[in-house]
Order: C-alpha cells, then structure tokens, then sequence
C-alpha cells in the first residue's frame, strides 16, 4: 500500500501462479518507489481539485511494516504522503497491487488504515483528534478480468435498521483497472497512461511499440534509474508472453531493440530449433501463465491434433487475445479462422 499523501518457464502448477504474483509485486513496488510514478498516478486517477491542491515536490515515501498494539503486523506495498499546499496537513496515499481480485479488498484497505493511523501516533507523527490526516486506499489491479468486488467497507456488512447504520465502518477504496480502463481516459504523456498500455500489450509487435513512447518520456538522465525499473517489468511481460525467460537488457533502449528484434524471430526460432512439438510446449506455458493452475491439461490434447506451425503460430496469438482458459479452449476447439 502507498500513503500519499504499485530462464525458462521453471515452474508449473501452483508455484508457477506464485512466481507470476510474486514477480508483479516486485517490479510494481519498484516503480512506484519513485516520486514521479507516484505523481503521475495521481494526476491520471484523483480530482482536478485534488491535484492542484497538492505539493508533489514534497512527496515522501514511508515505511510500510506496521505492529499494531495487540502485536499484529502488516506489510503494505507502498505508502508516501504529500503536503497540501494551503495549510500544514498531508494526505497519505495507501497503494496496494493486486493481480487477483479479492472480495475482502475493502476490509484489507480498513485494517491497513488503521494500523497505519496507530503506527504515526505511536511515533508522534499523527497530530491530536480532529486533526488527523486523510487517506486515499489506492488499489493498480492488473488481472484478467474485469474488477467486480465492492469497494465500499460499508457494502461487506448486510443491511440494518437504519438506527444501526451510523455506527458501522466505512471507508471507499479507489480501482485503477489497469487493463480493463479505457487508454484516452488517461491523460496524454502521463506515466500512467504507458504502464496501461504496456499492460494492455497482447503482441510482441504492440509491447515494442509501447516501450518506445515510454522510453521517449523517460529521455531526461534523472529518470534512468526509473527507466530501467521499467525495463525489468517489461522483461517480465515479454517472458509471459513467450512462456520463456528472456534477457531484454537493462535500459528501456535495449529493451525496445531487442523486442523488435524477438518480435520478428521468436515464432520461427521455435519452429527451427524444436518444429511443432516445440510450438505446442510454448503454447502450453503461455497458456499456463496467464491462465493458471491445469491449463495445460485441457489444452494438449486439443493442440496434439494440430499439426501444421502456422495454424500452432495463430494459437499463440489467441492465448494473448483471450480474457479466460474456457474461451480460448472453445477457440482452439472449433478451430477458428484456423486453415484446414
């Protein structure tokens, strides 16, 4: 969470699903552990008003282990605060990523809050009752399907007589659906309009072409640090893709050259070095990456049947057009627009 103020395929199965989750983690609090990611998100999802009421220069990334009184501990993803510009308060932005949905979102957002809240006043950092600074829970969700949970705390508890509503907790989180939100709501040159568009990438050819406009945006020598944050998550993206680890390099201009290059000859380096059978172990990994635990299973039998590589080569593309497994088996089922 953030206070204001996100080698070959070696597992399957449920520690391949792991590694993905673990690795959309790591790369996420690495870019948002700089300030201008963190600005940038802001000036893509909150109000005008907002905005222009706060003093970015200032932001000010803090730590997110927390112990609460009765002992219990909670690690957030990241956590900054900013002044406002009119007065002495700060916001305090919660960020938190996820890859999956979680029902209890908003119940997890609450609990971080409040342990947040108790951490400041135990270090004397959270000024007296009614002066206390506000919060905004901010969740970058990147999964696969739309964001359906409740956001609101308030809607996990069931209806009541309206005596009782006033004393239950509420609090609302904000969901930037990453791959679900329309790219023109974002605003142009933004940050965060390149990390919607590299998440939305379902080719090789599109991936390359989105690094390049991020890597134009990060042309200044104070964002090489960021721009090699960028281009370690993109390594991670193009190995999902290919369902194979791949060595993009580690600026955003090797990464760029070298996705432009793969572009072109992955499909036909694993049709030289393996023929078919390769092609059929590719889409397998794929498949399971981004799909998930027994994938592979209900697709080989289907793909053993195919014997053609450019039929197989068409596949890999619809397991990045797909949105769910049972979509894309009805696909390679029916054999859509495949040759016969």
């Amino acid at each position: 969470m953030a206070d204001i103020v996100f080698s070959l395929f070696l597992h399957t199965g449920r520690c391949a699903v792991a590694r993905v989750v673990f690795m959309h983690d790591r790369n996420y609090k690495r870019l948002f552990s700089f300030r201008r990611m963190v600005e940038d998100l802001l000036r893509a999802v909150c109000d005008a008003e907002l905005v222009e009421g706060l003093d970015f220069p200032c932001l000010e990334k803090l730590p997110t282990d927390y112990v609460g009184e009765r002992g219990q501990e909670r690690l957030g993803d990241c956590v900054w605060r900013v002044p406002f510009r009119d007065g002495w308060i700060y916001l305090l932005v919660l960020l938190e990523f996820q890859s999956r949905k979680d029902a209890v979102m908003a119940l997890r957002n609450l609990e971080y809050t409040a342990l947040l809240y108790t951490e400041l006043g135990r270090t004397g950092h959270l000024g007296a009752p009614g002066e206390w600074p506000p919060v905004l829970p901010l969740v970058l969700y990147n999964g696969d399907t739309p964001w359906t949970e409740d956001v609101e705390m308030r809607r996990l508890i069931a209806p009541t007589l309206p005596v009782l509503e006033p004393f239950q907790p509420s609090q609302r989180s904000l969901v930037l659906d990453e791959r679900h939100i329309a790219v023109d709501d974002l605003p142009l040159r933004n940050l965060m309009r390149g990390v919607v568009l590299l998440e939305q990438s379902r080719t090789l050819e599109e991936l390359a072409d989105e690094t390049v406009a991020v890597q134009e945006w990060l042309s200044s020598p104070s964002d090489t640090e960021l721009g090699r944050a960028f281009a370690a998550w993109i390594q991670e993206i193009a190995a999902g893709m290919m369902g194979a680890a791949v060595e993009l390099g580690e600026t955003l201009e090797e990464a760029s050259m070298s996705l432009v290059d793969r572009a072109a000859q992955w499909p036909e380096m694993y049709r030289r070095e393996g023929g078919t059978e390769a092609l059929r172990r590719v889409i397998c990994r794929m498949a399971e990456r981004r799909f998930g635990v027994g994938t592979t299973s209900r697709l080989a039998n289907l793909l053993a049947s195919i014997d053609d590589a450019d039929r197989l080569e068409e596949v890999t593309l619809w397991v990045m057009d797909c949105r769910t497994v049972d979509e894309l088996i009805g696909r390679v089922s029916r054999g859509e627009g495949l040759g016969n």
